[in-house]
């Protein structure tokens, strides 16, 4: 494979993970929806935390461990503001 065909594989997958994070945060707006109902807060860090512990024990590279943490913490800060820009 020439560097063009590498490189339009690279668009492809990027794409796909923009759909999976919108996707991703289309079920945090649900998830915010059932909370407000419940008068739950916003975050949960024993959740957050399970989610870390999930995904860096599922990880097997190339990416490291503290790599993984930073992206998911980005996303769920992300998914944090998302559910309280949601909440009347």
């Amino acid at each position: 494979m020439d560097l063009s065909e590498w490189r339009a594989r690279i668009d492809a997958v990027d794409q796909q993970l923009v759909d999976l994070l919108n996707q991703r945060l289309q079920y945090v707006l649900e998830i915010g929806r059932l909370k407000r109902q419940h008068g739950r807060p916003v975050q949960d860090l024993q959740r957050e935390r399970a989610i870390l512990e999930r995904l860096t024990a599922y990880n097997q590279g190339p990416l490291s461990t503290q790599t993984i943490e930073d992206l998911f913490n980005r996303i769920m800060q992300e998914a944090r503001n998302l559910e309280e820009r949601e909440t009347p």
